[in-house]
């Protein structure tokens, strides 16, 4: 029988799949384990035990996890070789001569490579085509000092293959990843080092699941999208530093020095219509990929060798970064959509990660236009000036004159319009970009000839993952940090980034299965037990009880059911399609309903009863405008009423009966963000710092609570009400008592937000941003005592 062919001489050697080194019939000598897997010596050496009880016999295989046989006291050797896998090794070169002792002693010293985390696996499979080999290098040098964004310039030093498929000597940029780990292990041996792939992938690691989910869509889309976004090629580390980069091919030729080549007017108009539509195929790309920009400018878009215009996703993350930190303004050419300008101006969404409905490809539409108006009047400042210089109207007709100057008599005439419809204020008025990619084509053709259309791939999605309100938008460089203030991260992290408080309630939230802990034995020193409910995927938003039930409520769009019997898990309740932000119970003669509202103005309405229906009893959502929409706070009152805070300022009255709308009361200047009834009166807070009452009889206003002193004015959180008595929380952690409809005390707890008030008789209960509970103890109206 003819034997198996050699390998060719360029072919990668087989690797260890835990250290990821190369085997060699030296060093690095496949072994195989019981269960079938080959893994070298040192990595079988360095594997823990299975078990306490079987440590000297038995360890668990890194790839299946089974508990197989072995001898520590013979060590690796006494496994066999993998005689398939070292036939697939390169043929050696000519011995070498002799080593001298010190030589030796030197390649004695070398450490070992440390073998891959177990915890790291299953990251490394899913991140393996996403992590450039330390031998591409592609930064050659430190950066002596960051540019505002981070973006940093580099080449690739030598070829690489598949998936990359780069040529050395390409050109790329480096985008700084915050991943707080350090270059070095901790507490493991001196003679072991952590190979390039263990220190990215323990970098990557450290980042939270949404940053290293949209690392890997930036990956994959730029892989599909080829020719139409420059590819991003991964993640890479340098051999000592332990920042983390984000790896992009770059094209040294921009689209702006277009601008300055202005020739006859028919290979200008050509090559103003080639640009916009290839700018049209990267965002529609973008589209079908389910992700959004939300900033851009024209030096995002680059050429290639070929002269096709391509989007640099570094760049558009470098901007994103700058836009975040308040670095880059609408004077240096990045372009904003208006909605989108609203909701980084909006400290509680910021906040809350609250985008979904909001956010939407009619955003990058309005981008479209601004790079139109940049490519055609040759004017950037004037594309992104729509909120600097005067009124967005005087804007648009300055706009609409230059580009009738510039296209009036061209083939490109039509685009005028279409780029003002791209432009209108409201995004529900702006065309597709397919629209905009057949006006631009169908000005090129001769007439009567039928333009190719783009195939209608994107399938209409509910939400998409908008770059600049991304994790890695959030991390603005040190440069920003000192100068700026940057939003924090998305409040959806991993398991390890949790507090000791989360570690010692099972340390995990579960995903469809319920952990339900018992409840613990009383403590040492006193009378309380507790008990640890688990099932919600995001934080909680609200409680309520009723009906022998406590029901919970979550941004996770779900309610979920407990028996207040035995804390079980009795139901989940779905149907939200934004984040719940209130819950209340109602408790009527014949019936107990169960209402829930969300950030996108749904109110819906379950039954409470011994069994619990999936759909709910009735459904509504309210009107309003798409700025101010959603559902802040609840609260019911014994006159049939249900009473909605929301964000257009107003208060709305429900019957419970037909659910029809009785009333709207306004007066608030800013959201409604909590409410209060008690002795035949609605209380109200608002963002505005004032507190309105309101008759339930007639829902006429009664009066206004404000503090005129100079600077007390902050939003307002939390009301609590107790006889005559009206206890308020504020923003700047500030507490203030009202009695009789007059203000009788004003103190500041703490310099944090005080989210939760409540008066009991004498007993005051605040909790804040200072995860502490204080209770104080009321002596007089003016007068209050901490509980020692």
């Amino acid at each position: 029988m003819a034997s198996a062919a050699p390998p060719p001489p360029d072919a990668e050697p087989p690797e260890c799949p835990v250290c990821l080194s190369p085997f060699d019939a030296a060093s690095v000598v496949p072994r195989v384990l019981p269960c079938g897997h080959s893994l070298c010596g040192s990595c079988i050496s360095s594997l823990p035990p299975a078990s306490a009880s079987a440590a000297a016999s038995s360890l668990r295989c890194p790839l299946c996890s089974q508990c197989v046989p072995f001898s520590r006291a013979l060590g690796p050797s006494s496994l066999p070789k993998n005689l398939a896998l070292l036939s697939l090794l390169p043929s050696l070169p000519n011995p070498s001569p002799p080593r001298t002792a010190g030589a030796a002693s030197a390649s004695a010293a070398r450490p070992l490579p440390l073998p891959l985390h177990a915890a790291h696996s299953r990251l490394l499979a899913r991140f393996r085509h996403a992590i450039l080999p330390e031998s591409a290098s592609p930064l050659h040098s430190s950066p002596p000092g960051h540019p505002p964004a981070g973006l940093a310039l580099g080449s690739i030093a030598c070829d690489l293959g598949a998936p990359w498929f780069c040529s050395r000597g390409h050109p790329v940029s480096l985008l700084p990843i915050d991943a707080p780990v350090s270059g070095a292990p901790l507490q493991e041996p001196a003679f072991y080092r952590p190979s390039h792939a263990a220190r990215v992938i323990a970098a990557i690691d450290a980042l939270s699941s949404a940053a290293r989910e949209e690392m890997l869509d930036l990956v994959a889309a730029s892989t599909r999208l080829a020719r139409r976004v420059c590819g991003v090629y991964g993640a890479w580390m340098g051999p000592e530093a332990a920042t983390l980069w984000l790896v992009s091919e770059r094209h040294t030729p921009g689209v702006p020095p277009l601008l300055n080549e202005r020739s006859d007017e028919l290979e200008t108009v050509a090559r103003i219509g080639a640009v916009g539509m290839e700018v049209c195929e990267a965002l529609m790309g973008l589209h079908g990929e389910g992700m959004v920009l939300g900033c851009l400018r024209l030096d995002c878009f680059r050429l290639d060798h070929f002269g096709r215009c391509l989007l640099d996703l570094n760049e558009v993350l470098a901007l994103c970064r700058g836009v975040r930190a308040g670095v880059c303004l609408s004077m240096d050419g990045a372009l904003v959509a208006p909605e989108m300008t609203a909701i980084l101006r909006d400290a509680t969404w910021m906040r809350s990660h609250d985008f979904d409905g909001l956010i939407g490809r009619n955003s990058d539409v309005w981008l479209l236009g601004c790079i139109l108006v940049a490519l055609v009047t040759g004017d950037e400042r004037l594309a992104a000036g729509w909120n600097t210089d005067g009124s967005y109207d005087d804007w648009q007709k300055e706009v609409l004159a230059r580009l009738d100057a510039a296209l009036v008599g061209t083939q490109l005439e039509p685009l005028v319009a279409t780029t003002a419809l791209c432009l209108s204020y409201e995004p529900e008025s702006r065309p597709e970009i397919a629209d905009v990619w057949k006006c631009i084509r169908g000005s090129q053709m001769k007439p009567g000839a039928d333009a190719l259309a783009p195939a209608d791939d994107i399938v209409a999605q509910k939400s998409f993952r908008c770059l600049l309100l991304g994790e890695l938008s959030s991390m603005c460089s040190a440069q920003a940090a000192e100068s700026d203030d940057i939003v924090q991260p998305s409040q959806d992290s991993d398991d390890k980034n949790s507090t000791p408080d989360d570690e010692s309630n099972c340390g995990f939230s579960n995903g469809e299965s319920v952990c339900t802990a018992g409840t613990d034995e009383p403590q040492r020193n006193g009378v309380f037990k507790s008990s640890t409910l688990l099932a919600h995927r995001d934080c909680v938003t609200g409680l309520a009880i009723g009906g022998g039930f406590l029901f919970s409520s979550s941004y996770d769009k779900t309610i979920n059911v407990w028996s207040l019997q035995d804390f079980s898990h009795v139901q989940t309740l779905k149907g939200h399609e934004h984040k719940i932000t209130a819950i209340v119970v109602v408790d009527n003669d014949n019936q107990s309903l169960c209402v829930s509202g969300d950030s996108g103005s749904g109110i819906f309405v379950w039954r409470v009863g011994t069994s619990l229906k999936q759909e709910p009893l009735n459904k509504w959502y309210e009107t309003n405008d798409w700025i101010y929409r959603g559902v802040h706070c609840l609260a019911v009152s014994g006159t049939g009423y249900l009473y909605t805070g929301s964000r257009d300022k107003s208060i709305k009255a429900w019957s419970l009966e037909d659910y029809s709308l009785g009333c709207t009361m306004i007066g608030h200047k800013s959201t409604v963000s909590c409410l209060a009834v008690a002795s035949g009166i609605l209380y109200s807070g608002s963002w505005d710092g004032s507190i309105r009452s309101w008759w339930l009889t007639d829902h006429s206003p009664l009066s206004v609570l404000e503090d005129d002193a100079p600077g007390s004015i902050a939003p307002v959180l939390s009301i609590s009400t107790e006889a005559n008595f009206v206890v308020s929380s504020y923003e700047n952690g500030c507490l203030k008592i009202w009695k009789d409809d007059v203000l009788v005390k004003s103190e500041k707890l703490q310099n944090a937000s005080i989210y939760a008030v409540k008066l009991n008789g004498k007993w005051l209960y605040t909790g804040g941003m200072n995860k502490a509970i204080n209770i104080q103890v009321c002596i007089s109206d003016t007068y209050l005592v901490p509980l020692e």
